[in-house]
């Protein structure tokens, strides 16, 4: 995903795991009748078993690019721009996905 707003990224010890909340202003293809006024989706996910990871920067405005891929049976997770993370873990869970209304 493209131009996503990182707005937390929180690591534990337990798992380890990392628990990452982003905005995103495209909708899905036909969202739910109830995000009728929504123009953003928020986004809670949990990686566990979490195996490496590496935290460079970290702004609070701006936007970033999330993009995750499988390779060999792990999930690699990298984040560029405003937020520049990345990270390699055994699994993910998806904690939240809701529609926002955020002013422009």
């Amino acid at each position: 995903m493209s131009s996503v707003e990182v707005t937390k990224a929180e690591i534990s010890r337990d798992g380890p795991s990392l628990h990452l909340h982003f905005i995103s202003t495209r909708l899905p293809y036909r969202p739910p009748v109830k995000w009728g006024p929504f123009n953003a989706v928020y986004f809670e996910l949990a990686f566990e078993g979490v195996e490496s990871s590496s935290v460079r920067k970290f702004q609070s405005h701006d936007g970033s690019a999330v993009r995750m891929w499988d390779h060999a049976g792990k999930i690699l997770l990298t984040c560029e721009g405003a937020v520049r993370l990345s990270m390699t873990c055994q699994f993910m869970r998806i904690i939240k996905i809701s529609g926002l209304l955020q002013s422009l």
